[in-house]
């Protein structure tokens, strides 16, 4: 995931894109929950592990590629939500969100750039893409694109979303879930001009989080320019 200076993502497609859900319960003593069939279901159950999570933390990694030259880059991150409030940690920039505002830290030209929370596509997305998919439903007609199995046994499913909007800057998602677990694997972002793919290599629902995770610690960051948009 690459975030960068949200004047910067509003002027380009997003760096990045990256997605999560646990479906499998316990009915009355002892039956087990059946596992979510289609597309709506799947994305249902996605959707409700989120917004049922006090937090999470994932590990990913992105790619970004274009179609005519390949691979342009690939970077690893770490993103901490708990609410509407997130931290995003990659190789080159930071993202502190309370809720109310953001600051996105560029560490090659240290500045920070403060904006107020919106509703703003592609840059909400950029930095919380999972809070992001879990909220956005409504903008998108989803289907199952296929089934597989891997070596572990785990049973995946890709579902794509297709914006309603046309002028939305995606042209498509996909959202590969395990089915058991409803978490997400993998999330592939596409815009006209590049795809952006993550890869999740380690989720953790219900860690400990405080207050202080989510506030922008500006002594950690010694003769940072901050540039103030809201």
């Amino acid at each position: 995931m690459l975030p960068v200076p949200l004047k910067k993502i509003l002027r380009r497609p997003a760096r990045f894109a990256l997605a999560a859900a646990c479906l499998a319960g316990v009915a009355g003593l002892a039956a087990a929950a059946a596992p979510p069939q289609n597309a709506k279901q799947l994305l249902t159950a996605f959707i409700e592990k989120i917004n049922g999570a006090a937090s999470f933390e994932m590990a990913f990694t992105i790619a970004v590629e274009n179609p005519a030259k390949g691979l342009l880059h690939h970077s690893e991150g770490v993103l901490l939500c708990s609410g509407a409030r997130y931290r995003l940690t990659t190789d080159e920039s930071d993202v502190y969100c309370d809720g109310r505002s953001k600051w996105i830290c560029s560490k090659a030209t240290n500045e920070v750039y403060i904006q107020y929370v919106s509703d703003d596509e592609p840059s909400d997305f950029a930095n919380n893409p999972l809070r992001w998919l879990a909220s956005s439903r409504q903008r998108f007609f989803e289907k199952q694109k296929g089934e597989r199995r891997t070596e572990n046994g785990q049973t995946l499913v890709d579902v794509e979303l297709s914006p309603k909007e046309k002028s939305s800057a995606c042209t498509a998602i996909v959202l590969t879930l395990d089915v058991d677990s409803a978490w997400p694997q993998a999330i592939r972002y596409s815009t006209k001009n590049a795809a952006y793919t993550i890869r999740v290599t380690r989720i953790t629902p219900d860690v400990e989080v405080f207050d202080g995770y989510f506030a922008f610690p500006k002594h950690q960051y010694p003769g940072i320019e901050i540039i103030d948009l809201r």
